[in-house]
């Protein structure tokens, strides 16, 4: 008889209560944007291609304790059943951008139009 053992793991406070962190962090940017503009512009200054490297940077520190979590006997597994690995590509790299795209045309372009002044999408190429 196999006898198999659960072990119970409890969540921290900062992982019992993250969705009130985000809602926090959330607010607490759009205060310190209406509080200090001009940091908000000097910020959006610092990018790269349209890329902002004060974001990026944060998104690296954000995701690198996943990362490094990484087993990569798993990964070597996934490797040898392509089927799962590819469908993940596709719809990450094919269908999400378009996805994306129809939301905030969705919610820029018709439910927050009215709020955002001189904003308009280009249809038909012009």
């Amino acid at each position: 008889m196999e006898h198999i053992i659960y072990e119970e793991r409890r969540l921290s406070f900062f992982e019992k209560y993250l969705t009130l962190w985000v809602i926090g962090c959330i607010g607490m940017g759009i205060l310190l944007g209406k509080l200090f503009p001009e940091f908000a512009v000097t910020l959006d200054n610092f990018s790269v291609y349209q890329i902002s490297i004060p974001i990026a940077i944060c998104l690296f520190f954000m995701m690198y304790p996943i990362m490094v979590k990484i087993d990569f006997a798993e990964v070597i597994k996934a490797g040898k059943t392509p089927k799962p690995v590819v469908l993940t590509l596709f719809v990450n790299w094919c269908v999400k951008p378009f996805t994306m795209l129809a939301i905030a045309s969705l919610f820029l372009g018709v439910f927050f139009k009215g709020w955002l002044p001189g904003f308009e999408i280009v249809k038909g190429g012009s």
